[in-house]
Order: C-alpha cells, then structure tokens, then sequence
C-alpha cells in the first residue's frame, strides 16, 4: 500500500507540473518589466500582494501604484502598459493566442489616474478597449497617454479642469462618449468634460502628463 500510495503521489505531482503550461497560458495576461516606488495587485478573489519586477499579471486583476510610483508591463500580445502614478487599472478581460486569433481580446478599465499603452498584436478594434469613468478608448495600433482627473489631479499648479486627458504619441485613437465618436491622431491632444461631452482639440499640451516620477519614452519599448 505505502509503495502504491507513492507511485500515485508521483504521477499526481507530474500532472499539476505539467498543468501550468496549459492553465497559466489561459490566465496569465503579461509580466512586470519595471517598477518604481509602492504598487499592489489586486486579485478578483481580493487579494492585496506588493508587486515586484517579474511578477505575473492576470485577467481581472488590478494594478494599484502610489503617489510617487509607477508600474510598466508587457502583455502576451506585445502591448506595453505603464501606470502611472496614484492609479489603478483593472485588467477586466485578457488572451491573445497565436493559433486561435480570434478568441484574442483586451478589455481593460482605469479606475484611478492615468496609463500609457503602447498596443500590440490584438487588432481587432471591437475587442480592444479602455474603459474609463469618462469615456471609451478605441485603438488603431498606437502608442498613447490617458490621464482622467476627478478632484485628485493636485499635482497641478493650477489644478486643471476635472475629466479625461489624451495624448496621441503614434497612429490613431477613438475616443467615445454619448455625444459620439471622436478620432485623434498622432501630435494631437484631447479632453473629454464628462461622459456626455464631446472630445475636444487641445491647442497645447495639458500639464498633467507631467507626473515624476514616470520613466523616459526610450524605456517604454525595451524587452
């Protein structure tokens, strides 16, 4: 009995050795490639761990960084998000498999403060999304900055208008509100006063893209 109760254990620890290479492939979303200052993860479960350099990010998890820190990631499909500091981003939906395209999908929800994504792989411009409080943020393969300020934007001197910010660093960006569709492309800067407003052109840069600490825009790309 001792010898058969051995041989099982054996084989039952060779399966869950190989089950990770099939679960974590359906559940894990992306890593951390860089991080500065205070950040936690959250998970849809309710656990609240520190995150580190390395760490593995999964859908229906959220990132939360501190006043003066950040947290930059890598998805599976080669997108690239920075969080900015004092925010929280909800990874709500995530896979991108090479042999099954169209399963592949990216929803994601900000919470709290602002992001920069630079998208990757998932093309498919109906299922991938930015939510937030103010408005819906489509992509066309592009690299752009996202700052929403609800009375918590004190960073500023002076304190600017509460809403959502855009910045347009490549390509092109949808922004949807209940006033409609509204395209942005490269060099371009938006605002967005509630969810029932249209985007509006920017004349200039807005000051609230100018949080420290945030890393260069030569580091958002490295592997």
């Amino acid at each position: 009995m001792h010898l058969q109760a051995r041989i099982l254990r054996a084989v039952f620890c060779a399966l869950l050795l190989a089950l990770p290479w099939q679960t974590m492939a359906a559940e894990q979303a992306g890593r951390v490639l860089q991080m500065k200052g205070r950040a936690t993860l959250t998970t849809a479960t309710g656990e609240i761990r520190g995150l580190r350099r390395g760490a593995s990010v999964s859908p229906k998890d959220i990132i939360s960084t501190s006043r003066r820190s950040f947290v930059r990631m890598k998805m599976k499909d080669g997108t690239y998000l920075m969080v900015r500091p004092d925010s929280r981003l909800s990874i709500d939906d995530f896979e991108y498999r090479k042999d099954k395209p169209k399963q592949n999908r990216g929803f994601f929800s900000l919470l709290k403060g602002g992001f920069r994504a630079v998208t990757g792989f998932i093309k498919n411009k109906k299922k991938y999304l930015y939510r937030t409080t103010v408005a819906t943020i489509g992509i066309r393969g592009t690299d752009f900055s996202v700052r929403v300020c609800s009375f918590d934007c004190y960073d500023i001197d002076p304190v600017p208008e509460n809403g959502l910010f855009l910045e347009v660093h490549d390509s092109k960006v949808i922004i949807t509100t209940e006033a409609g569709d509204f395209a942005f492309t490269q060099g371009q800067y938006a605002y967005v006063a509630n969810s029932k407003a249209p985007a509006v052109l920017l004349d200039a840069p807005p000051d609230v893209f100018e949080q420290k600490p945030i890393p260069s825009p030569e580091a958002e790309c490295d592997q």
